[in-house]
């Protein structure tokens, strides 16, 4: 029996990757292969931690079987990272799996299982760890209404990254603002001197990544 889903891959970030470059720094990439489709984030320069805070749609995804085992089993998700060269093919960094959070047409969207929460999943390469993918996968089965009947996604209105979707509230992150003051005391004529300065903190993640 054929289903029809949508598969969406919540890229949110990665820390602690391979360094790849001789400047001590990589310029990662995330691939996100399922069944036949593959996907990539944006390329993000010098950095060992970069946040792409991207959405991946994978549209019109077929499987195959009874609808309860998709649900229960769903296909693995491989994740690949990858070092952009400015010569030649990108060079492989590591690799996850993933198993993403199912919801059938008949079922609602809502908590607890939706939407569905960041989580980190451990990068290898070969037999040795390479850093940590915070990510949320789902598959939403498209069901008699078309893609009309999908939960919106509901991203953020403030940033214009053209045809680049962000993570959406929700599943995002929440960021918060401090500010940090700074006060000169006892250094001869400086009065009360104050540096504000914006230290962002993530408000919550999933737990350990791994295969359910």
């Amino acid at each position: 029996e054929k289903q029809v889903f949508q598969l969406r891959a919540h890229m949110y970030q990665a820390r602690s990757l391979f360094a790849a470059d001789s400047s001590g720094l990589s310029d990662p990439f995330a691939r996100v292969f399922f069944i036949s489709q593959s996907q990539c984030t944006e390329v993000l320069n010098e950095t060992l931690c970069p946040t792409w805070d991207q959405l991946l749609v994978f549209d019109n995804v077929e499987l195959f079987g009874e609808a309860h085992e998709m649900r229960d089993d769903p296909p693995i998700i491989v994740i690949e990272i990858y070092d952009q060269d400015t010569v030649g093919k990108a060079d492989f960094m590591g690799r996850t799996f993933a198993k993403p959070v199912v919801k059938m047409s008949d079922e609602q969207y809502s908590p607890p299982r939706f939407p569905p929460q960041l989580e980190y999943y451990q990068i290898y390469r070969g037999n040795s760890t390479a850093g940590d993918l915070l990510a949320a996968f789902e598959l939403l089965q498209i069901g008699p209404g078309g893609k009309s009947d999908l939960p919106p996604i509901d991203g953020p209105t403030d940033m214009d990254r053209g045809p680049i979707l962000p993570v959406p509230l929700g599943i995002r992150p929440v960021l918060s603002r401090y500010r940090v003051e700074v006060n000169g005391l006892g250094a001869p004529g400086v009065h009360g001197v104050r540096a504000a300065e914006p230290v962002l903190g993530a408000g919550r993640a999933g737990g350990a990544g791994s295969l359910h």
